[in-house]
């Protein structure tokens, strides 16, 4: 009964993970920076399994067999006093042998070891950064998404306010009270709202799939940010605080660290190559020969126990020439790091600061929409007892929603500034979605009923 209420529990937790954290969900699986990632990943963890697997014991077989055709005796020099012969049969020559054998001491092997659980290290950070640059660019995606949508929402608000503009003009020329020129150019700007209203629709549509191409997921509905966000009761941390997090850990600069370490184990690798080696040999050994003058057919085999070292005595300078080149490739790992971790302090501070300021910004336009709600409201009064147009309080009613679309254009940035400094110091993770998604209303926009599709 348990298994059923889990299965439950787990189907009701994925409705409720909403919009974003299914896409990134699905992302994980279907991005193709992410697949990339993964197959590296795969790659190096396979490759060091192989790398310590090599000084394992291992079992080997060799031998080969030699067919002789007819030919001359070499006999006559060696001083058996025997006469030249020529050998008129064809004969062989044999040998077997099969040995099991381990590595005692091998320097190349251990470094090789080494290396590959660097480059392990290092694809990992990988797969960590493009994990993190995919929230980064989920939330930068669906934010262009809210903010086309409120563009769109303005533009087809503004055409409607020119066609009641251009009704009212066109009934005014009736009565002779504005000129034909003028109605002309009221409708020349109405028809050029009614093109600003196709063009929004069109860049929201781009946005849509910008977003659908990056998490590879359809998208069919959006969620809208809150009305207002309490900014206030958020402590932000200290740029310090972010700065020390950018440093230790920022996935691109741990990549970039890795690099450093991975040209290091390189140069081992290959000082390990010119220093001597010891391995340890038992095994089976038969060797046959026959050779049909004189001699006739001969034999050894048994078992052997034995040692083998192999030490490069004179390389010729390639020892000296490949670490030189290592060492170059040691000192320009460390000058990308220097500056990829200059270029991030610069971009965290400049960010930092958008951070803070926005605040004010956004607290300054919340107070003005509130202003625009009290004229608003007082020009519905005046339309109700008759002393203002209807015309005008349309007017006003716009420019409630200008500065509406406004304060809410402030708040989308106050979350990318907070998702770029999260992502600059290293801190943006999956929970940072989370909270984002938690800022957007239940109230949702279905797209085919705004595009048709």
């Amino acid at each position: 009964m348990k298994y059923p209420l889990l299965c439950i529990l787990l189907y009701h937790s994925s409705l409720q993970a909403g919009i974003l954290i299914d896409s990134f969900e699905y992302a994980l699986n279907n991005n193709h920076n992410i697949k990339l990632s993964h197959a590296k990943l795969n790659y190096e963890t396979a490759s060091n399994h192989y790398e310590n697997k090599r000084s394992n014991i291992k079992l080997v077989a060799d031998g080969f067999a030699r067919y002789y055709t007819p030919q001359k005796s070499g006999l006559s020099d060696a001083n058996f006093n025997l006469p030249n012969t020529t050998a008129h049969e064809t004969f062989t020559k044999a040998n077997f042998n099969i040995a099991l054998s381990k590595d005692i001491y091998n320097p190349k092997t251990i470094a090789l070891k080494a290396l590959g659980k660097e480059k392990v290290k290092k694809a990992s950070f990988a797969l960590k950064h493009n994990k993190n640059m995919l929230i980064l660019d989920i939330v930068h995606d669906y934010i262009d998404i809210l903010k086309q949508y409120d563009q769109l929402k303005l533009t087809k608000a503004r055409y409607a306010l020119s066609n009641k503009e251009l009704e009212e003009a066109i009934a005014k020329e009736e009565v002779e009270e504005m000129d034909r020129v003028q109605v002309a150019l009221i409708g020349s700007k109405n028809r050029e709202y009614k093109v600003r209203q196709a063009l929004a629709l069109d860049r929201f549509k781009n946005v849509i799939n910008n977003f659908e191409l990056l998490t590879q997921n359809d998208l069919d509905k959006i969620n809208l940010l809150k009305q207002s966000i309490n900014h206030q009761s958020k402590e932000i941390p200290s740029l310090s605080f972010y700065q020390e997090a950018l440093v230790q850990k920022h996935p691109k600069l741990l990549e970039l660290q890795k690099n450093i370490e991975i040209a290091h184990k390189h140069i081992a690798v290959i000082q390990a190559k010119y220093n001597p080696s010891l391995t340890a040999q038992m095994g089976y050994e038969y060797t046959q020969n026959y050779t049909p003058v004189v001699i006739g057919r001969t034999y050894e085999s048994g078992a052997f126990v034995g040692l083998s070292t192999v030490i490069p005595l004179y390389t010729g300078g390639r020892n000296h020439a490949e670490t030189q080149k290592e060492i170059m490739q040691v000192q320009e790992e460390e000058e990308k790091k220097a500056k990829e971790t200059s270029q991030l302090l610069l971009s965290l501070k400049k960010e930092y600061r958008l951070y803070n300021s926005l605040i004010l910004e956004i607290e300054v336009a919340k107070q003005h929409l509130e202003t625009l709600a009290l004229l608003n409201e007082q020009a519905r009064v005046k339309v109700e007892v008759g002393t203002m147009f209807p015309i005008e309080k349309a007017k006003i009613n716009y420019q409630y929603k200008e500065a509406e679309s406004y304060l809410k254009h402030l708040e989308y940035n106050y979350i990318l500034a907070d998702s770029n400094v999260k992502y600059l110091s290293g801190t943006l993770n999956r929970d940072d979605l989370i909270d984002f998604e938690s800022k957007l209303n239940k109230n949702q926009i279905f797209i085919h009923e705004l595009i048709g599709r």
